[in-house]
């Protein structure tokens, strides 16, 4: 079984070519995930970790990026982290980290956190004009963990990208997407364990991917669908060279800017 940092080199490169050029802030998430868990696991997915890393220091940046992935590790083997409730110590492969796809605006953020303080600063008045005690009234604790939220929620507007999750490798429905993605601008391309992470540009094309999907889609329950076209603030990038159920991460940049030239 490969470590969770199976390919240093591989997810340095990542950072040089895909988090250092943009120099924003990323949010760096781990998180257990059951079916790679064998059964062992009652929740499907549980966050270990969200941590806010900038890009915006050339080596430094990219040595932090590497250290936070080996930590991951280094207290899982140590059994550092537990299911709420059961209390399963969780496996490092069990483990997978991902990124935040898109760069971050922490300007936008602050603004939204206090309006997020304003308002929960006024429901608490009302609630303790009531006659309510301050366990009742509405209050802002875990400040870090809602500032984090907002920042996740607030993509740098520079850039207008949405990203594909695609759930499949069959190479006959592969081709299909790239027919209708032609001439489509790709950022970035990860092959996980189960299919493709793409980050693409905004633009004319996407009128005929949104029709694709729409079309291959229709009537397929949720579970069940090969793509989604991820276009919210929040969505997750696998790292290349971490291990994700016992597959390592791969870029795949360049195979998919072929495949829709």
């Amino acid at each position: 079984m490969p470590k969770l940092l199976a390919d240093e080199e591989a997810a340095r490169h990542f950072c040089r070519t895909f988090l250092l050029p943009y120099a924003r802030p990323r949010i760096l998430q781990c998180v257990a995930r059951k079916k790679y868990a064998n059964g062992e696991m009652n929740m499907g997915t549980l966050i270990l970790e969200r941590t806010v890393l900038r890009f915006d220091k050339g080596q430094e940046s990219e040595d932090k990026f590497i250290r936070e992935l080996r930590k991951f590790e280094i207290l899982a083997d140590n059994g550092m982290y537990v299911e709420p409730k059961v209390k399963t110590v969780i496996k490092p492969q069990w483990m997978v980290p991902y990124i935040t796809a898109f760069p971050l605006d922490e300007d936008d953020a602050a603004d939204a956190f206090v309006a997020k303080v304003i308002e929960i600063r006024k429901d608490q008045r009302k609630a303790l004009e009531k006659s309510k005690t301050a366990d009742e009234a509405p209050n802002m604790s875990n400040i870090m963990s809602k500032m984090n939220t907002l920042l996740h929620q607030h993509p740098c507007k520079n850039h207008k990208w949405l990203k594909l999750d695609v759930d499949t490798k069959d190479p006959a429905l592969i081709q299909q997407l790239q027919d209708s993605m032609e001439g489509a601008i790709v950022v970035f391309a990860a092959e996980s364990r189960g299919g493709y992470h793409v980050v693409l540009e905004k633009g004319p094309v996407c009128r005929s991917l949104y029709k694709f999907a729409q079309l291959v889609n229709e009537g397929v329950p949720k579970e069940d669908q090969w793509i989604t076209v991820e276009n919210n603030s929040g969505p997750l990038l696998a790292i290349p060279g971490t291990s994700q159920g016992g597959f390592v991460v791969q870029s795949a940049t360049e195979i998919w800017r072929r495949g829709v030239e």
